[in-house]
């Protein structure tokens, strides 16, 4: 017999936190594993897992509040049978008050019988005590209050304050917990934006158009999965945030330039760019990671390209010899932080620490000097990340700027929306405020 969809909501937030995996994996295989996809079932998993993840801060500042004990000692397991039953019980109308408890009582008997009565305790106290546990008050404890009232950690919320000030601060925290956009990139090899839609929309897609980039849709209602569509198979899309898609047209790469893309993941930005150029051009596509790069092979495969060579590499420790001064526009997608991606990712908020900062600084500082050496003179040298901390945007850009003379900020083309140019000619885009994914960027050239 299958385990409620409460239990297995428990099974996978216990293992995003054991196993530092990601949620999204963990529950497409779920829902394939128990067909689920698509179902209002499912629908219900994918909500709980992604709301306790996103609201976890809270969440466990009530739940401290209400048990007697060392919440931080407490059985993973029991943690989250509590997080997911108090989310229910705050966010959720779903199940009466006495179901959600009864059904948490229930898990736990199955997972460790001993705790049942705790958990029985906890919440019914909380049905009690709900409009009475106290939170930091905002005006003395402004970034305490922050936090946890918006599940963010105290960290980040104090860098956001120094470089956003209070009111986007609280916006963007809040935009964070917010179920994101479903975005999609038309492969406009193949097929254009409003053509794609109109292909979707016999399968019950109803979609609309980005607003900063030409080639996306968002689809606005479904009730099936997209990667299970003839569209899908025939290469016609690709899943991808809107701040993501803005990315190549900084780039703006013409016919028969040549490409560089160093950390190229599973071929997002490469893709796209291949697409720009009508896939007339050479594009060098690198990753330090096998499986991404086979992935990488699979996609541009499925979408029709033939202008990307996929390659194994890692530029963070040299650049290959025969990369030196060889390309027009070279790509630096650095690894980074993701705290532009947390309304997707939820779950890094949980794990990332300010050590693992200075950590991708290091790398981020290599990746970007040892990159250099790939453009040509009077090329491009574009750095990108998906994080909102300045230590990892314009941080890494002014220590390299002032050690390499010979490239200068540029201001980014017309190509891209020049409402996401800020006054320093970098590239910024703000989910409290795109209603896209966190994104910085700038331009360089080389004299």
């Amino acid at each position: 017999m299958r385990e409620s969809i409460r239990h297995l909501a428990v099974d996978i937030l216990t293992q995003v936190n054991d196993g530092r995996s990601f949620a999204s994996p963990l529950l497409d295989s779920c829902l394939d594993a128990y067909r689920l996809s698509a179902t209002s079932d499912g629908k219900l998993l994918t909500y709980l897992v992604y709301g306790v993840l996103r609201h976890r801060g809270y969440l466990d500042w009530i739940t401290t509040k209400l048990y007697r004990g060392n919440f931080r000692n407490l059985d993973e397991r029991i943690k989250n049978i509590l997080r997911v039953s108090v989310f229910q019980l705050k966010f959720s109308d779903r199940l009466p008050s006495f179901a959600v408890v009864d059904e948490a009582v229930k898990i736990t008997q199955i997972i460790s019988p001993g705790k049942s009565g705790l958990v029985n305790a906890v919440l019914r106290n909380f049905l009690r005590q709900d409009k009475n546990i106290p939170f930091p008050p905002l005006r003395k404890n402004t970034a305490e209050y922050i936090s946890l009232f918006h599940s963010h950690p105290l960290w980040v919320v104090k860098e956001w304050l120094s470089a956003l000030g209070e009111q986007n601060t609280v916006a963007l925290c809040t935009a964070n917990n917010q179920i994101p956009p479903f975005t999609l990139r038309a492969n406009t090899l193949k097929i254009s934006p409003d053509k794609l839609s109109k292909n979707l929309r016999p399968q019950e897609f109803i979609t609309t158009t980005t607003v900063y980039s030409p080639d996306g849709l968002i689809i606005v209602q479904s009730d099936q999965t997209i990667q299970k569509t003839e569209a899908f198979y025939q290469g016609l899309l690709r899943l991808q945030d809107e701040g993501s898609q803005c990315i190549p047209y900084l780039i703006n790469p013409k016919k028969n330039e040549s490409i560089l893309d160093v950390c190229a993941g599973t071929g997002g930005k490469a893709t796209h760019l291949a697409a720009i150029i009508n896939n007339q051009g050479h594009i060098v596509a690198i990753d330090n990671d096998p499986e991404k790069i086979s992935e990488l092979k699979k996609e541009a495969t499925r979408m029709g390209i033939t202008a990307i060579d996929a390659r194994m590499a890692d530029v963070s420790a040299n650049l290959p010899e025969e990369f030196h001064e060889r390309f027009d526009h070279v790509l630096v997608d650095a690894p980074c932080s993701g705290t532009g991606t947390l309304r997707r990712n939820p779950e890094i908020k949980w794990r990332l620490a300010p050590s693992d900062i200075n950590k991708s600084t290091v790398i981020q500082n290599k990746l970007l000097c040892n990159a250099s050496h790939a453009v040509k003179r009077g090329g491009q040298l574009i750095y990108c990340t998906c994080s909102l901390l300045s230590k990892e945007n314009e941080h890494i850009i002014n220590t390299f700027l002032a050690k390499n003379k010979h490239f200068l900020l540029c201001k980014p083309p017309s190509s891209i929306n020049q409402s996401l140019i800020d006054s320093k000619h970098f590239y910024r885009t703000y989910p409290h405020i795109h209603n896209m994914d966190g994104f910085f960027a700038a331009v360089l050239r080389r004299d």
